[in-house]
């Protein structure tokens, strides 16, 4: 986070954009809920895989685009289609075909053992394997967390999903008022200081620096996709509809899919291709669904105000104004 408000000062002040660096004051209010919700989101996540598998992790993650989608409806007031609410569950299911999470899966079966994995990143590990077993895989052995570090995981969870959804929400709420960058900014600012007061005041998690050049590289590209990820994803919410923009988060599980094979040589199984299918099928149409044009106020219609009505509409500009003004005198004269 720190490299992305490094990389986000550096732009705005070279650019000189305009109210940068804290945005105007009319929507200062709406950045600074941005970056809480959005650390929020963040700190929600990573948390929940202390004692959560990453499947089932990131199955709890993905509700945040839908009830973003809704969240920006109810509030500000932004079309969310019935199609539309459909393509966002469609690609939900294929989210859980991809993930598996365990706690669903073995519901379904009625052997000691889990579905066997079929992705390297986001397979399924078996309920009675430690970490002696897989050195390097697990985080903690699943076995040995209890009913309440579990359901204080699921419900952490469930706050990043709101804070998620809550930042995605203001940012269709600040628009164009304020540069994609402001507003990463105060996200990446607000988790940076977050993240060094924890690491000092917090005991055993401690401060480190990589010992090596490969190390250092490594950081730094995280650091660079980060900003470039948070910059495209603000900007693409700013000038997109809610819905068509938030659905198009689910299409990050094609991408790690495709990595999982490139880099890792772990080739999807059935129910990952059939998840990817549903997500690519949903993010298609919601990107070439078109929206039913509004009907628009005829020109001379008379009776309960539609004269009024139309001539202040929205879909005219200030010549159709005038000149809608000119017949109108025209017939009074």
């Amino acid at each position: 986070m720190s490299i992305t408000v490094i990389c986000a000062s550096l732009y705005m002040w070279y650019k000189k954009t305009e109210h940068f660096p804290f945005g105007m004051k009319e929507v200062r209010s709406l950045l600074v809920a941005r970056g809480l919700l959005g650390f929020f989101g963040v700190f929600g996540m990573y948390y929940s895989l202390l004692y959560l598998p990453l499947a089932d992790a990131t199955v709890i993650t993905f509700l945040a685009p839908s009830l973003a989608c809704w969240a920006c409806s109810y509030f500000i007031n932004e079309p969310f289609t019935r199609m539309e609410q459909m393509a966002a569950y469609v690609s939900l299911l294929g989210v859980i075909l991809i993930a598996r999470p365990v706690s669903l899966f073995t519901a379904f079966t009625h052997s000691e053992h889990t579905v066997p994995p079929t992705s390297g990143n986001l397979g399924l590990i078996p309920s009675n394997t430690t970490t002696a077993d897989l050195p390097g895989r697990l985080a903690v052995d699943y076995d040995s967390v209890t009913p309440t570090q579990r359901a204080m995981a699921v419900g952490l969870a469930m706050l990043g999903v709101l804070g998620a959804a809550g930042a995605i929400t203001t940012i269709r709420w600040i628009g164009k008022r304020a540069h994609p960058l402001i507003s990463v900014n105060y996200f990446a600012v607000w988790c940076t200081i977050v993240s060094i007061v924890a690491m000092f005041a917090l005991p055993g998690v401690g401060f480190l620096l990589p010992n090596s050049l490969k190390d250092w590289s490594y950081l730094i590209f995280l650091g660079i996709c980060g900003f470039v990820m948070q910059f495209l994803l603000a900007a693409g919410l700013q000038y997109e509809k809610s819905s068509r923009a938030t659905n198009m988060l689910y299409m990050q599980m094609l991408f790690a899919l495709a990595f999982d094979k490139l880099v890792w040589g772990t080739t999807p199984g059935a129910l990952s291709i059939t998840g990817s299918s549903l997500i690519l099928g949903s993010a298609i149409y919601v990107a070439i669904h078109k929206e039913e044009p509004k009907k628009k106020v005829q020109l001379g219609e008379s009776g309960d105000g539609d004269e009024e009505i139309g001539i202040m509409s929205p879909g005219f500009d200030s010549e159709e104004r005038e000149e809608y003004a000119d017949i109108a005198m025209g017939r009074l004269r």
